[in-house]
């Protein structure tokens, strides 16, 4: 939907609209009706939109372009440090935050997105601040200028790293597809990935949980950055399902050419809200990711102005600083730096007094914490994304310079035009080897995006080096490539154009029988499949409308698009939790409701156990010894039929039976034995304290239980007797009552 001031200018007051018409062509006389028709008919005048903005101060334009990089939308702040950084502003006018964010709302070129209050993008107390500029106006702005940096270039090193466009773009794909073949992310009711789903994603990835080393360097939480940056780039996309899911297929975004797949990534680190360049160094200020935002804005901006020699390196050291000359007092990443405030009793010398000594304490905390962070953004996603080219000293990182795809991002109206070109795709340029073992040694210098997203979607990735990639093709890498859409004759071409020699024959005749052994069997993960009592049933229902495939005689697979007319049908989504309809007895017994019916019910009990007939099963240690030998665990049956119990749980008995059968220990201790119940304190102290009884008793339980050997019952029985206790022969027991 088209983003335009229309709807917002009526809430804007009089006194602000006049200078805006003002601006547009009208005059401070109009009332406010006219006022808003002055404004709203040129901005349907693209030519007056144009003689507008040749009208403007060069920062004028040069802010509404920084608008326009970050997708015409930005907070107010951000647009403030941003025009700091790129060095192209007006005279600073006093010692205090500037705010050039009010004379471009007075020309009416940009508002507040509150549409109850577009006059207001102050980010003081809780409000977001966010401005945005009409889409009339974006279309007929121009790319951002840079004031250049005065920057030396440091000495050549003796040793650097970069990474290449197409191992960008093999990172990037192997990510989504890991994601596509995970079936997706889902998300929990924070809208963030759920734990469980993360750690799938880590491991397919072979990426550690804190970290990952991408040559050399440290990438703190990299499964976290990835899912932030490419949620943010829109790359990934929040299905019905409350599930993430890939927003184009992998192919189409392969085909993307170097410059655009890298420029919406780096839209997506500034926007990266969740993630610290740093590790979990996050700041109370900023934990809502604010600051990172602006600081991260404030570094491209920085970049596209450093001197275009793209041969120089230039030291980490020297960057910062100049930096840090733009924008170091007023951008921090925790509370933004206040000036001293000048009072009239003071002298201008104790003024000056008091602001070098801000300075230098500005500097200080500046060197503590943001400054490393800039240079950690330099070592983790602006490498990771080949963007920079790192120069070492002792292995460690001591300057940087922008490579071929760094100038075609930051500054495209100064790089090579090349690299912004799709390259050549995987059937014009041979890139791999297949070896007989069925591995894949694809040369990256060499291998094309479209390619890699090839490799990706039928292959297993071993392994990845600066210079090469190792796939493994298995048995589940070609089914899964199959079921994603491709023919047999495809794979096999798609891997004879990508090689530089003939396949190998072993490796062609064993894809062909995986190809025939797949054809048996189908896997659809979204279908909607109808049963039918009989096959007359089915065709009835054909004859009322219904278009699929039949299967099995009574079972009916629907069109992707085909409608379902039939009346009192009911339905199970296989994508949520079936419903709770079996009950368990202690004997194991399980019994399946009347007129419940699923497909899925039967086959997993079956697993387990005995089938009596169509709605019973009995569950016996030789049935769960049987599945269990397979590899099943028994916390897989107990989750079953937990979650399925009509009741909500188990009889306490026969999950202990249940437990036992799988080699878990349970112990108890049977006796006959004779007991004497004392119901008194005193008797039962004067029994077992008795040198007289002792020989007869076997010992005792407390607090009132004594155990009788059986053979001298009748000589006790006359001791009692002689004691004139009376002496009953039933006890009385405590009947368990129902749990």
């Amino acid at each position: 939907m088209p983003r335009h001031f229309d709807s917002a200018l009526p809430q804007i007051g009089s006194d602000k609209l006049k200078p805006m018409a003002k601006f547009w062509g009208g005059d401070t006389k109009m009332r406010k009706d006219e006022c808003i028709a002055c404004i709203s008919a040129a901005l349907k005048d693209p030519p007056k939109i144009r003689a507008a903005l040749e009208n403007l101060q060069p920062w004028e334009r040069n802010a509404l372009a920084l608008v326009k990089r970050m997708g015409g939308v930005i907070s107010s702040t951000t647009l403030n440090i941003g025009i700091l950084a790129s060095g192209l502003h007006p005279p600073r006018k006093d010692q205090y935050h500037d705010n050039w964010t009010d004379k471009l709302f007075r020309q009416g070129l940009i508002m507040g997105m509150d549409a109850h209050n577009p006059e207001y993008f102050s980010e003081n107390y809780g409000r977001s601040g966010t401005l945005y500029i009409d889409d009339r106006i974006l279309a007929h702005v121009g790319l951002p200028e840079y004031k250049t940096f005065n920057l030396q270039p440091m000495p050549a090193p003796a040793a650097s790293h970069f990474r290449r466009p197409s191992a960008v773009t093999l990172d990037v794909v192997g990510f989504l597809q890991a994601i596509e073949n995970l079936g997706g992310l889902k998300l929990n009711q924070n809208d963030s990935v759920r734990a469980g789903d993360e750690a799938k994603l880590r491991k397919a990835l072979r990426w550690g949980e804190d970290s990952i080393k991408v040559d050399g360097f440290t990438f703190p939480a990299p499964t976290k950055a990835w899912i932030v940056a490419c949620r943010a780039a829109n790359l990934l996309r929040n299905n019905q399902d409350d599930c993430l899911t890939i927003s184009e297929s992998l192919d189409q975004f392969a085909l993307r050419p170097y410059g655009e797949q890298v420029s919406r990534l780096v839209d997506g680190f500034i926007r990266a809200t969740d993630w610290w360049e740093t590790g979990n160094n996050s700041t109370y200020f900023d934990s809502y990711g604010k600051a990172r935002q602006q600081g991260r804005f404030a570094l491209t901006l920085a970049l596209a102005s450093l001197p275009f020699k793209p041969d120089a390196f230039f030291s980490f050291a020297d960057f910062e600083l100049a930096l840090y000359q733009r924008i170091g007092e007023d951008f921090a990443l925790d509370y933004p730096p206040q000036r001293p405030y000048s009072f009239r009793s003071e002298s201008l010398q104790e003024q000056q007094r008091r602001l070098v000594i801000w300075q230098e304490e500005n500097r200080a905390d500046w060197c503590k914490q943001e400054a490393h962070w800039f240079v950690s953004a330099l070592t983790t996603w602006l490498y990771f994304l080949g963007l920079v080219e790192l120069a070492l000293d002792n292995d460690q990182g001591s300057g940087f310079r922008l490579t071929e795809l760094g100038w075609a991002t930051f500054r495209p109206d100064l790089a090579a035009a090349p690299i912004l070109d799709t390259l050549p795709q995987f059937a014009d340029k041979p890139a791999w080897v297949v070896q007989p073992n069925f591995d894949i040694i694809a040369y990256l210098d060499q291998v094309s995006a479209p390619q890699l997203a090839f490799l990706e979607r039928h292959a297993e990735r071993t392994q990845s080096h600066r210079h090469t990639a190792h796939y493994q093709i298995t048995r589940a890498s070609v089914y899964r490539g199959l079921e994603s859409g491709t023919t047999l004759d495809a794979l096999l071409t798609g891997l004879q154009a990508g090689s530089q020699v003939e396949l190998p024959q072993n490796v062609v005749v064993e894809l062909r029988e995986w190809a025939a052994l797949r054809e048996r069997l189908s896997i659809r993960r979204s279908a909607r499949l109808i049963e039918f009592p009989s096959a007359a049933a089915l065709q009835a229902g054909l004859s009322q409308g219904l278009v699929g495939s039949i299967h099995a005689e009574r079972f009916l697979l629907l069109d992707a698009h085909a409608s379902i007319s039939i009346a009192d049908l009911s339905s199970i989504n296989y994508a949520q939790t079936l419903p709770p309809n079996l009950s368990v007895t202690e004997k194991g017994t399980i019994h399946l409701k009347r007129g419940a019916h699923d497909l899925m019910t039967a086959a997993q009990l079956s697993q387990w156990a005995l089938q009596t007939d169509a709605s019973t099963w009995q569950l016996t240690a030789e049935s769960v010894s049987a599945a269990l030998r397979p590899g099943r665990k028994i916390n897989d049956l107990l989750t079953l039929l937990k979650s399925r119990s009509a009741h909500g749980k188990l009889p306490l008995l026969i999950e202990t039976a249940l437990r036992s059968w799988a080699n878990e220990r349970f112990a108890v201790e049977l006796e006959t034995v004779i007991v004497l119940h004392c119901t008194q304190e005193q008797v039962f102290q004067a029994v077992i304290t008795s040198s007289l009884l002792k020989p007869l008793l076997k010992g005792y339980l407390s607090p009132n239980l004594v155990f009788v050997h059986p053979d001298q019952l009748e000589t006790l029985r006359q001791h009692l007797n002689w004691l004139g206790w009376d002496v009953s022969d039933q006890l009385q027991i405590i009947p368990i009552s129902p749990i």
